[in-house]
This record gives structure tokens, sequence and C-alpha cells, in this order.
């Protein structure tokens, strides 16, 4: 990232403070939409725990009513045990990961980083500190952007993960119903 500010390093030094402020409000934008994007991630995990939680508790309880019945491995039992272990796997290694917290970057910057000599040096006159200040806001939004669009972008993979594992859960659990009919 600094690379790519030392490129930019002549526009920067180009930017009025109209240009700083547009910039800035348009940083500021980009920015709320990752944490709302992080929102709608969190949410639409959440329902996916109430699906597989739901799914869980279903086939635990049909199990031990059926072994509760006839205590003995059929094909059903042996089909609901592995659709068991397929949707805790599911909830474990996906859904979960889309609801564990995460640490975004968070809007703004310390203060104390404005306090310094980079800014209150006696060649700056004082309306040229505000366009400083706006630059380097600039310069850490497009950072905050980027490190929390990168982890948007690895729940939203996540979240599709779960997706595709819960469509394919009746191919799993019909073909565990097919051997179990196999074998018995």
């Amino acid at each position: 990232m600094e690379n790519y500010w030392q490129e930019k390093k002549e526009w920067l030094n180009k930017l009025t403070l109209e240009d700083a402020k547009f910039i800035f409000e348009q940083a500021e934008k980009s920015y709320n939409y990752t944490i709302e994007t992080a929102k709608g991630i969190y949410e639409r995990s959440n329902g996916l725990l109430t699906l597989v939680s739901g799914v869980l508790i279903g086939l635990v309880a049909y199990a031990i009513g059926k072994w509760k019945d006839t205590p003995h491995l059929d094909s059903l039992l042996f089909t609901a045990i592995v659709g068991i272990f397929y949707f805790l796997i599911v909830g474990l290694m996906f859904v979960l990961q889309g609801l564990t917290p995460s640490e975004y970057l968070l809007p703004g910057t310390n203060p104390k980083v404005y306090f310094d000599k980079a800014f209150f040096h006696k060649d700056i006159a004082d309306d040229e500190r505000i366009l400083r200040f706006y630059k380097v806001e600039i310069i850490n939004y497009q950072e905050r952007i980027e490190q929390n669009t990168k982890k948007n972008d690895y729940r939203w993979n996540i979240y599709v993960l779960c997706l595709r594992a819960i469509f394919f859960s009746p191919i799993v659990m019909g073909i565990a119903f097919a051997i179990a009919t196999i074998a018995s």
C-alpha cells in the first residue's frame, strides 16, 4: 500500500481542500458499505444457524426416538446419524465461522496521530493543516476499506459454501440411505 501512495504522491500534492473533502466523503461511503455488508453477512449466517440447528435437533430427536422403539441400526437410523454428523460439520465449519466475531478496522484515526510535528511545523500554514489531515484520512480510509473488503469476501465465501453444503444435504442423506439399504 505504501508503494501505491508513493506513486500517487504527485496527485496527492495537487489536491485542493475541496478535492480532499470530496474524496473523503466518497471514501466514507465506501467504508460504510463494507460495514453494512458485514452486518448483512452476519444476519444471513445467523439465519443459517437457525436452519442448521433446527435440522440437527430434528435429526437427533428422530434418532433417539427410532433407537428407543427398535434398538438396532436400520437404514433410517443410519441415515439420521449420517445427517447428524453432516449437519454438525456444516454448522461447525461454515455457519459458526460466519458468526464468529471478526475485527473490522474502525473509522477514524486516533487524535494523537494528528498532534505531530508533521502537522504543526512552523513552515505549515494553518489553513494547509486541514488539507493534510484530510490526506491522512483518505490514505487510512483506503487501507480500512481494503482490509474490511478482504474480510467480507472471505466470510461471503464461507456463507456460499454453507449454502452449497445445505443444498447437497439431501443427496448425501440419500446416498447414506442407499448404502445402508444395500448393506442390510
